[in-house]
């Protein structure tokens, strides 16, 4: 946290491009003129007016944060241990630019070791945070987990290994956690095939899994959950094997030969070289198909209901409907082969088949259910990030 805070103010400091250092100066954006100052006179080291600009800049930039340093340490408590370490860090940072001048401009400024306050602001940062984690965690209760988790994180990112920094932080990501169980009811008044629920169950809901929900298709009886998302299955139904048959025709225009070119008169037209004049000779074409239309489909739908364990509440529902579809055409035909189209060559080229059971189609449809549900808890994400204690 504390690394992030000091690249954020690197980064604002580099920003800067539009404003000249004295007026960054009179907008009292100090560090921002301190920065642009420093990078003209690394060009121009004989730029006395950056040189003076610089210097007060310099100057009042640390007098304010040494003067806030004072007013944390005389305020005592333990939490401001965190913000004079980023103090001194700045101080420390602003030093460094210093130091990156020509020897002559550097030695003009009193340069000062802030390696002992950095080292003890630091140690007490990391106990406070430490400290505070802990008290969150024993609090008990996802929120307080949270903040715990944050906690530590700030101490870990100030020493890496501090304590048993690390379990902490997986203690308080676990006890932080939303839990949430993704449960299947059969609801209608049909018997649905033995694999059905074990299909809906590898809806890869892991993938949605984020810093502070955790969802799981199977229950753990030593999980304390938050939430249910509930496929509730309300219908089911299976058509009958249907047969459709439709006849058509399709044409087509194809060369036959050639044909000579006649005058007015009935004579062959001549060409400037005194040949006949030939062109091709078009005609048209045609078979006619009788097509057969094989069709099944099972449909499957209800709704998936979010309910808030916590608070006995169903918070949401939504509608979701599925339809798994067999449809299969053949054909044959009379007339002329050439005449038939890509597509009715493909269906004269197919035979009748079987039509699929009706377990493999109601399969069918709990691959596209578990597709469709997933997308809605993707969509519905935010509902179960909140925390109740």
């Amino acid at each position: 946290m504390l690394r992030s805070t000091l690249i954020l103010f690197i980064s604002a400091i580099l920003l800067v491009s539009c404003n000249s250092s004295s007026k960054l100066l009179q907008k009292g954006r100090y560090d921002a003129a301190i920065e642009k100052s420093v990078k003209k006179l690394r060009k121009n080291a004989g730029n006395d007016k950056e040189l003076r600009v610089l210097k007060e800049a310099y100057t009042k930039a640390n007098t304010f944060d040494r003067e806030e340093i004072a007013f944390l340490e005389k305020e005592g408590r333990a939490d401001n241990y965190v913000a004079i370490y980023r103090l001194y860090e700045r101080l420390d940072y602003r030093q460094d630019r210093i130091k990156t001048l020509p020897t002559r401009l550097m030695n003009q400024f009193q340069l000062v070791n802030y390696d002992d306050e950095l080292i003890a602001s630091k140690e007490q940062a990391a106990e406070v945070s430490y400290n505070q984690g802990m008290e969150f965690l024993e609090a008990g209760g996802r929120q307080n987990a949270r903040a715990a988790f944050y906690e530590f994180d700030r101490a870990r990112n100030l020493y890496p290994n501090y304590r048993d920094v690390n379990a902490r932080i997986a203690e308080a990501q676990i006890m932080g956690t939303n839990q949430v169980l993704f449960v299947i009811e059969n609801n209608s008044e049909s018997v649905l095939p033995a694999r059905f629920d074990e299909e809906l169950r590898k809806i890869g809901l892991a993938e949605l899994n984020n810093q502070w929900i955790q969802y799981s298709t199977y229950e753990t009886m030593d999980v304390d959950y938050d939430y249910f998302i509930v496929l509730n299955i309300r219908d089911i139904a299976v058509s009958p094997e249907q047969l459709a048959s439709e006849k058509y025709t399709d044409t087509r225009e194809i060369q036959d030969g050639m044909k000579y070119v006649l005058d007015d008169r009935g004579n062959v037209k001549k060409d400037s070289l005194g040949n006949d004049i030939r062109v091709p000779n078009m005609v048209t074409i045609s078979a006619e198909v009788n097509e057969t239309r094989q069709f099944k489909e099972a449909i499957v739908g209800g709704t998936l209901d979010y309910v808030d364990l916590r608070t006995d509440q169903l918070v949401k529902t939504e509608n979701i409907s599925v339809t798994a579809l067999f449809e299969h055409y053949s054909a044959t035909f009379s007339g002329d082969e050439r005449a038939l189209t890509e597509e009715s060559e493909n269906k004269v080229g197919s035979s009748m088949v079987p039509f699929p059971p009706n377990e493999m189609m109601l399969l069918d449809a709990a691959n596209l259910l578990k597709d469709q549900a997933k997308v809605i808890i993707f969509r519905n994400r935010n509902l179960l990030g909140s925390t109740i204690d």
